[in-house]
């Protein structure tokens, strides 16, 4: 995973899309056909590294992962027979919604399953020229159960490992005295010590003597005080800082949890709503008996 520096303006946040029918858009009908009646899952691999320019899959990681996704795509088509145009809008989907996936380095998993329920409806209900009826209702929901399974459980190895990684740099700045409030001290300083030299006369000897032994002790506690002050305020920002990286961390967390736990609610929903069917179908064929 890739690590940049980048302004938030510049980064692709989430987004909604919109559904339209992808029949042939990526794979044509003589792509879709020898795809079908390749021999075995090596040819089919290699078919599809030629289409899509992933000749690299062995050495780029991107490329592999992306070429293992396309195969077992078309490995799912041909293992439920489906019909040319059926494997090209599959193939389609399952591309689609990579890309809804990876176009964001943040959290999109409502808008990716979202976009992913619209292409459904949008090849299993004949509403031209809105959607077409390609797949079954049986068909549909073998499409959706692999997917969910193969695909959405490992949502976020895909974004891991296709997306840039968002780093924040915080640079900090201090800004000592200006030259203009050190000449001005020294100025008023020196202001004092001549007044107090015309004080008198009798003690202007002393009155050196005393100052340039406090020339030459003064300067190190000052610096002293100066170098607690910047440690002090350094240890404040510090401090400060972490806070709010702990509370950054913690936000985050809690997010990613929540997308964990909207997910496996989908998914119980998906089998109590599969177990429902089944108990209706037992039903009536004990009415019928």
């Amino acid at each position: 995973m890739e690590t940049v520096g980048m302004s938030m303006g510049s980064v692709p946040l989430p987004q909604s899309h919109t559904a339209t029918i992808v029949v042939w858009n990526d794979l044509d009908l003589e792509n879709a056909e020898i795809l079908l009646e390749a021999p075995t899952l090596k040819d089919v691999k290699e078919i599809l590294a030629e289409i899509f320019h992933l000749n690299n899959f062995a050495t780029v990681q991107k490329e592999g992962i992306l070429l293992n996704l396309y195969t077992y795509a078309v490995q799912f088509a041909r293992e439920e027979d489906f019909r040319v145009e059926q494997l090209s809008a599959y193939f389609s989907i399952v591309k689609r919604v990579h890309e809804v996936c990876i176009e964001s380095p943040f959290g999109n998993l409502d808008e990716t399953f979202a976009y992913f329920k619209d292409l459904l409806v949008t090849h299993s209900v004949c509403r031209p020229p809105f959607s077409i009826q390609l797949f079954s209702s049986e068909e549909i929901k073998k499409i959706s159960d692999h997917v969910i399974n193969t695909y959405f459980r490992h949502f976020k190895l895909y974004k891991f490992a296709f997306t840039q990684q968002v780093r924040l740099d915080l640079v900090l700045n201090y800004t000592g005295p200006s030259d203009s409030d050190a000449s001005q001290e020294i100025h008023i300083d020196s202001e004092k010590e001549e007044k107090e030299k015309s004080e008198s006369e009798e003690s202007q000897e002393e009155l050196i003597t005393a100052a340039e032994k406090e020339a030459e002790v003064t300067p190190e506690p000052i610096k002293e005080e100066e170098f607690k002050a910047e440690e002090y305020l350094k240890k404040l920002i510090t401090e400060f800082l972490q806070v709010e990286i702990d509370e950054i961390k913690l936000s985050i967390k809690e997010k990613l949890r929540e997308s964990e736990q909207m997910l496996s609610n989908k998914l119980e929903e998906i089998g109590t709503h599969e177990e429902a069917k089944k108990s209706v179908k037992k039903v009536i064929k004990l009415g019928k008996k």
